[in-house]
């Protein structure tokens, strides 16, 4: 549990006040009784004082920021759920780029907190690459789909943009913005006739911003459900948007 710095400063001054006035209890009135008692109990306060504004206090910020946490991986599941999964089984599916880490991706429920620290860092040091496997012909149908996708999805991304416990995680707010900008990108392109070759490569430019960090975030997701709800993981496997094979039914 991290401790702010003003906080360890305040905490040796009440120690440091507590001392002092306990040295002057004992050196000026050891001999009486009552007096000595009533002292001693005033040399406390301040220690008293760390414990219920400080440690206690910590301990209260501690829970109710493990009860935002939570609120907002409750957000995540919904958000995949809604928009998140339909993204990557779209953009997964056309992705060239099937690097190690995607295939890995196929069988993430076998995987270990070692294979989840590998992961991050693989995808730390390199953004997801996006590259279409779809001809030219169909890249403006592809384009057509996306935009009304994501107009069917504005209000619900608004929702969230408004919902203040997303502001604790930086990660989902860039992805939020990035999708917006892709949504935005989409949506000043009223004559899809005119979008070209280059003007397609930006728009992948876009893309693949928004796989990368979806894919992260979907990782990290699956990470929880691991650790809190395995139950709730079984569904997100069955579903992996990264494995074309996958199945909402149970088999043997």
């Amino acid at each position: 549990m991290e401790i702010e710095e003003w906080k360890i400063k305040f905490g040796v001054i009440l120690i440091i006040a507590s001392i002092v006035l306990y040295g002057i209890t004992m050196t000026l009135f050891h001999g009486e009784e009552a007096v000595f008692h009533f002292f001693v109990d005033i040399a406390f306060v301040p220690i008293e004082i760390l414990v219920v504004t400080l440690i206690l206090d910590s301990i209260i910020e501690k829970k109710e920021k493990e009860a935002q946490l939570e609120k907002i991986d409750m957000i995540l599941g919904v958000f995949f759920s809604e928009i998140g999964n339909d993204l990557l089984r779209t953009f997964s599916s056309i992705n060239e780029e099937n690097d190690d880490l995607i295939v890995k991706i196929k069988n993430i429920d076998t995987w270990t907190k070692k294979d989840f620290k590998n992961a991050y860092e693989i995808m730390e040091k390199s953004r997801r690459k996006f590259k279409l496997s779809i001809p030219n012909e169909e890249a403006q149908e592809f384009i057509k789909d996306l935009k009304e996708f994501m107009q069917d999805k504005r209000l619900f991304l608004i929702d969230l943009v408004e919902n203040p416990n997303l502001l604790e995680k930086a990660e989902f707010s860039n992805l939020l913005l990035a999708l917006f900008h892709l949504h935005d990108e989409l949506e000043q392109r009223t004559e899809l006739e005119k979008i070209d070759s280059t003007d397609f490569k930006h728009l992948l430019g876009d893309i693949d911003r928004v796989y990368g960090t979806l894919t992260y975030q979907w990782v990290k997701y699956l990470e929880y459900l691991s650790k809190n709800y395995p139950y709730m993981m079984s569904i997100t496997i069955r579903t992996n948007p990264f494995d074309p094979n996958s199945s909402i039914y149970v088999t043997a």
